[in-house]
Order: structure tokens, then C-alpha cells, then sequence
């Protein structure tokens, strides 16, 4: 059962990931967290330092595109390496070793730049680029 709950978590942070991206930006901005704190909580497994999920809301509201407060600062290259470091800071609150393995895997799935793998009219495009951003994301959530 906790195979399920993780798998679903991770696509479904993933898909929140790409669904912000494209149409309701508030779905990654609040709806990641939250869903990450909420999965925590239905897996059995909560604990306080569970919270610290919520940390993401400001550097997901923050963002890191071409209208991004980094992108004012940064060229857009390093712009995605520090959106991804400053992604990894809840996880310093699962040790040390758990906020390494974040540290280094965000920053490398946002540097990512690929195509798209089509259109859905309800949804908008389907971006190679955003399932492994949010992947990845998902997957480091899955691991805490």
C-alpha cells in the first residue's frame, strides 16, 4: 500500500507541476506542498517535520521563468540551478543526507531544456521538460 501511495504522489505532483505550468499557476504554487504535507498525512507516516514542505510555497511563487524575480538577477541558465537549489531547502529538514541527494538532483532537472511531446487541448502541452522537473521533485518528496 505505501508503493501505491508513493507512486501517486509522485505523478501527482508531476502532473501539478506541468498543470501549472500551462494553465493554473496556483495548482504548482499551493497545490504541491499542500499535496506533499497531505500525502504525508494519508500514508501514516506524518510528522512535524512534514511542515517544512510548505517552505517550497514562496520559491514556487517566486518561479523561474523569463518574468521570475531570479531572471531579473540571473542569466536563465544559472536562474534554474539556483530555482532548484532553493527548491531543496525542506529537505535539509530530513538530514543531511536526503537534502544532498535534493541539492544536487533539482538543480540538474530544472537545467533540462527539451521539447514537447504534444498538445491536449484541456490541458496544453505536454513538456518532456516538465515531467522530469516535477518528476524528480515528486521523487525527492516520495523519499522524505
Amino acid at each position: 500500500m505505501k508503493f501505491i501511495k508513493a507512486i501517486i504522489t509522485a505523478i501527482g505532483v508531476m502532473i501539478m507541476g506541468m498543470f501549472g505550468g500551462q494553465k493554473n499557476k496556483g495548482t504548482r504554487r499551493f497545490g504541491i506542498p499542500t499535496f506533499a504535507v497531505l500525502m504525508a498525512w494519508l500514508s501514516g507516516r506524518f510528522k512535524w517535520k512534514h511542515l517544512a514542505f510548505l517552505l517550497m510555497i514562496p520559491v514556487l511563487v517566486m518561479g523561474y521563468g523569463q518574468d521570475s524575480f531570479l531572471a531579473q538577477y540571473l542569466p536563465d541558465f544559472l536562474c534554474r540551478i539556483v530555482y532548484g537549489m532553493l527548491l531543496s531547502i525542506p529537505f535539509i529538514f530530513f538530514g543531511i543526507k536526503r537534502w544532498l541527494c535534493a541539492f544536487i538532483s533539482l538543480p540538474i532537472a530544472f537545467s533540462i531544456r527539451a521539447g514537447s511531446l504534444g498538445f491536449v487541448s484541456w490541458f496544453g502541452d505536454i513538456l518532456v521538460e516538465d515531467i522530469i522537473r516535477y518528476g524528480v521533485l515528486g521523487l525527492n518528496i516520495v523519499l522524505n
